[in-house]
């Protein structure tokens, strides 16, 4: 690799404006454009009964047929759409201008265009758009901050690295490569972020940090993988679309959305999503998603609709909600979904199977269906505000071989279903389990 230490080509204002046009049709338009519904559906697939080894002992339960006081309104029930639609307030650092630069950074990039592979450390300012060709690849040592000065206010007007070619970006736990903004206390959307467009180049973050920005990767056919990487004050921490993605470790914190998954292949585990209003969000694609940790998200912990799942060993905790799918298929197992301010699980038209997770002390309620396509089993179900499931469709709902924690309150009460309400469906709970079942153990991320 040849290295280059300001080895970069003005670009011409024709070619400077078509780049920014493609850069900015790529996905980095306002925060709350991602909220728009997606139209993918995915055919159902088989659901796989339960195994029947090492299954506890079981017993039937009579859930006699009486009508229960009035009580309280529960919370509303989201029938249309698995993400919450409101707008986010605009970003505070759009408007937040660099001031003049008081010295003179080792590298400083201004509208460039870099044809040449490159390699950085130290310190680098960059003004208005950088971008990488294709076919070259930028390399940042250990230790390396990049920092975005905006001159213009307004959203889509601040500066941003756009990545057509490749980018390795290698830290160490004791020296990260820092991306942010000129000021030492970065605001969400000081800067645009990384754009990669059509980069299949197996892109490389790791051991980095990424904060100020609209959204700090704003990836679309794109292929990325991070190790280590974390998120902070952005109004998305990290956005994919149809693109290829492998996460490990790191994540997002005190972001509007911490992470957001359109259409794509994703392999995330062992991150840390905390503190975000969103933590994140899966429109169509795949998604696995292990030992993970969601915790303090003021709304949902995780969204999901028209998406292949397979969620294990994660947590859920202290959320506004835990786990809402939409038009879903696939798992959730192996989880701890506990202490959400409103309902642990929402299945809205969802054929997943929910099993051997512990779903307990959420405010409001444990698990919510709106029809019969998923099942629930061999899961600990306690301590629920309200219910423990309810039922809010006109289905059956079959949650068999489940603990229920202690015997009181009775379990005719903690259900919310036909008895209450002739139309709404049952919830089928027999056989029950005698004692709570052995549940699998989180990693040291999750726990």
């Amino acid at each position: 690799m040849r290295r280059s230490t300001i080895a970069t080509v003005r670009t011409s204002a024709g070619l400077f404006a078509s780049l920014c046009a493609v850069a900015l049709l790529g996905g980095c338009g306002t925060v709350s454009s991602f909220f728009g519904k997606g139209d993918v559906r995915v055919s159902p697939g088989a659901v796989h009964g339960a195994a029947s080894t090492g299954v506890p002992k079981t017993a039937p339960v009579t859930v006699e047929s009486q009508r229960v006081p009035d009580l309280p309104a529960l919370p509303p029930v989201n029938r249309s759409a698995a993400a919450r639609t409101q707008e986010i307030p605009a970003l505070p650092g759009v408007s937040r201008l660099a001031p003049p630069m008081a010295t003179s950074a080792e590298r400083f990039y201004r509208d460039a265009f870099l044809t040449e592979d490159t390699v950085w450390s130290g310190e680098v300012v960059v003004e208005g758009s950088l971008t990488v060709a294709p076919q070259t690849t930028l390399t940042l040592e250990p230790g390396t901050v990049v920092r975005f000065r905006r001159t213009a206010p307004g959203e889509g007007a601040g500066p941003l690295l756009l990545v057509q070619g490749r980018l390795v970006a290698r830290g160490s736990s004791e020296a990260p490569v820092r991306f942010t903004s000129i000021f030492p206390d970065p605001q969400a959307g000081e800067w645009q972020g990384i754009i990669f467009l059509a980069s299949e180049k197996k892109n490389l973050l790791e051991q980095c940090r990424v904060e100020g920005a609209v959204a700090g990767i704003d990836a679309s056919f794109s292929t990325v993988t991070l190790r280590q990487v974390s998120f902070a004050v952005c109004g998305t921490g990290a956005r994919f679309q149809d693109s290829i993605v492998t996460v490990s470790g790191g994540g997002a914190s005190g972001c509007a959305v911490g992470i957001d998954l359109v259409e794509s292949e994703s392999d995330v585990r062992d991150v840390a999503v905390r503190g975000n209003r969103l933590g994140m969000a899966v429109r169509g694609g795949s998604l696995f998603l292990e030992g993970a940790r969601f915790e303090g998200n003021t709304e949902t912990a995780l969204t999901a609709a028209a998406s292949r799942l397979s969620i294990a060993g994660a947590l859920f905790q202290a959320n506004g909600s835990g786990i809402v799918l939409s038009d879903c298929e696939g798992k959730v197992t192996a989880a701890r979904i506990v202490d959400n301010r409103d309902v642990g699980i929402h299945l809205v038209r969802s054929r997943v199977r929910v099993f051997g997770n512990e779903i307990a002390t959420n405010g409001a309620i444990g698990l919510r269906v709106e029809d019969g396509r998923g099942i629930a089993w061999g899961n600990a179900f306690s301590g629920n505000g309200r219910y423990d499931i309810d039922n809010a469709g006109g289905e059956d709902f079959r949650a068999v071989a489940n603990w229920w924690g202690d015997a009181e309150p009775s379990l005719e009460k903690r259900l919310l279903h036909h008895v209450q309400d002739l139309t709404r469906g049952r919830v089928l709970v027999n056989p029950v389990l005698r004692v709570r079942p052995h549940l699998a153990t989180l990693n040291s991320v999750a726990k």
